[in-house]
Formats: structure tokens, sequence, C-alpha cells
């Protein structure tokens, strides 16, 4: 697919900014618009020559007339949002009965969803490792978990087959950006924060708690991977086989609390190395950690070659201490 015309949400973002420059650098022959909500990031997008749609993802008439233009949509902007991806998804079922289209090929949706899809509790039925080679493995998943009901629209537009859908669901990011806006991942930035602010570094709950991790640079990759993937014809398959898990190395959230506060101690930042214990219901936009998500990216791996790189977010941790206290 030449010349192809490419959407992008979440452009300024952490993990969608870092696929924009990667991209613009491998296909520079693609047309590229980007949705932006605040008007101060114009000049940073457009330096990475891609066209501004001024707009937030409330705006849904624009959304599908952006979609209804492009071969090739990128959401890594919100994978919650069902009427966002509704509006997506009829832009694209536009798109691909004709419009101003010169070739038959299928438009592209590549979707962010997220490895919240299988945190459960300890102990519960569903505690196990998902493999998305594994096709029952993802269909099975529940209709309750988050990003669910948004992932479930997607396969649903994708076995229809006007549309050519593709999910990567990524862990526990980390790394530095390189994206034209915001460049450092949310957990580290707040658990460093919370930590300096108590004067002792915290974990929510007892139990030792298990996700995945990857970093921002072999995520990237991997899209990239799919990218490519989804520009190839493909024989006919479920949708459900063309989600890719963006995981890699496991770690325990114990481990990644008291690795924070030894090294913020070593630091003379904090007068303990000790851990405090919190509840949940102290934070409770990061419940998700006290459940257990534990996944195997082998799509990735076993077809497309993805390489990442090995080490977890643990591993990483001084430089995200480094990041997050560069933006305090």
């Amino acid at each position: 697919m030449t010349d192809a015309t490419v959407l992008i949400l979440g452009a300024t973002g952490y993990i969608g900014g870092s696929i924009l420059v990667q991209l613009v650098k491998k296909h520079p022959e693609f047309v590229y618009t980007a949705l932006v909500r605040n008007p101060k990031d114009n000049e940073a997008i457009e330096a990475l020559n891609v066209k501004v749609a001024q707009g937030s993802h409330s705006k849904l008439d624009l959304v599908e007339k952006l979609a209804s233009e492009s071969d090739i949509v990128l959401n890594c902007g919100d994978a919650d949002d069902v009427p966002l991806t509704e509006a997506i998804l009829k832009g694209l079922r536009t798109r691909s009965t004709g419009g101003d289209r010169t070739d038959k090929r299928k438009p592209i949706l590549i979707h962010t969803s997220g490895a919240a899809l299988v945190a459960y509790p300890p102990g519960d039925s569903n505690d196990r490792l998902y493999d998305d080679l594994k096709v029952e493995d993802i269909r099975n998943i529940s209709p309750d978990q988050m990003h669910r009901n948004v992932d479930l629209k997607i396969f649903e537009a994708g076995d229809r087959g006007s549309i050519d859908t593709y999910i990567v669901a990524p862990s526990c990011v980390f790394g530095a950006g390189h994206g034209p806006v915001r460049n450092i991942t949310t957990s580290s930035k707040v658990f460093v924060q919370v930590a300096l602010q108590d004067k002792q570094a915290f974990q929510l709950g007892s139990a030792t708690v298990v996700w995945d991790s990857v970093h921002l640079d072999d995520l990237v990759d991997l899209y990239l991977l799919v990218l490519e993937q989804s520009l190839k014809p493909i024989p006919i398959q479920s949708a459900y086989e063309r989600f890719y898990w963006g995981s890699s190395a496991s770690f325990a959230w114990d481990a990644f609390a008291k690795g924070i506060a030894t090294n913020l101690y070593k630091r003379g930042l904090l007068t303990t190395d000790e851990v405090k214990i919190k509840s949940a219901a102290d934070f409770p936009w990061f419940g998700l950690l006290i459940k257990n998500s534990r996944t195997v990216a082998n799509r990735g791996l076993k077809t497309l070659g993805w390489k990442p790189h090995p080490g977890s977010v643990i591993d990483g941790l001084d430089k995200e201490i480094d990041m997050a206290l560069s933006q305090m």
C-alpha cells in the first residue's frame, strides 16, 4: 500500500508519540494526520510533517470523517471509549465501500488495548497465563474485564470482513519515550511522587502480585511489525488471530516498590528503605495492582519475529526514577 493515508489518535502521548516518530521514519511516503486536542501541541506534531486535525475524542463526527478518509487508523489514545471506537469503525466501513479510494485494499485498524484484560485476584479461577497464540485464551476472556467491551466490538468488525482489525495489548510499559510531546510513563512517576510526599515508598496490599512489562522501544518495534503484517495480503482468519500481547519480562509489584524504596533511600530522598503497605481503597485508580496479569506474547515472537530485549521494569528502575525526578 503506497501513499497510504494514516490517522493516528494519541500522537501526543507516551506510546502513540513514540510510534509516530518511528513510523514516519520507516514510511515517509505515507500521508499522516493526527487528531490533536490542545493547540499548543500542534507545532510539535507538524514538525514531523504530520497534518493536525484539531479536536478531541468526543468530536465523534470529526473522528468518523477522518477515519473515512484513512487507509490506516492507529488508535493509541483510549482503550475504553466505546463511542470513539464506534466512530472509528463506522468511518472505516465507509472507507471500505469506496469513497475516493483507488484500490480495493481493506482499511486497517490497529487498536491499543492493555494487559488489564486479564487482571485477576490471586487464586481466582481465571488467574493464569494467557497465550495470544492460543485463540481460545483470547476468545474466552470475560466480557466484564477492563477494555473488553471495546475489544469485542473490534473483533466483531474484523470478523465481518470489511476492515482488517489488529489489537495490541501492552503490559506495564517502561523506558524513555521519543515522541513529540509526552515521554514518561505514569506508573513509575506516581510511585515516586507518593513516596516523596509520604517520605516512604508503598505497595498496595501485602500479597505478591505479578505482571509483565515491556520496554517502550520494544513495544514500538512490535507495533511496526504488526503494521507491516497488516500491509501484506492475509488469508481468511479470525480477528482473534490478529491480537498481540505487548509483554516481555515478568516482575512482582512488591519487588518494584522495594526497588523504589531502596533507590530513593540511597539518593537521600527518603529516611527509610522500608515499604509501607497501603490499601487499594487509597488509590482506586491503581486497584489493578492487587491483581495478577500474566501473559505470553507468542504471536509476536513466533509469527512476526519480534525480539524484545531481556529485562523487566525493575532492571530499568534507576532510569525510570531519574526520569520521574526530572519532571518534579
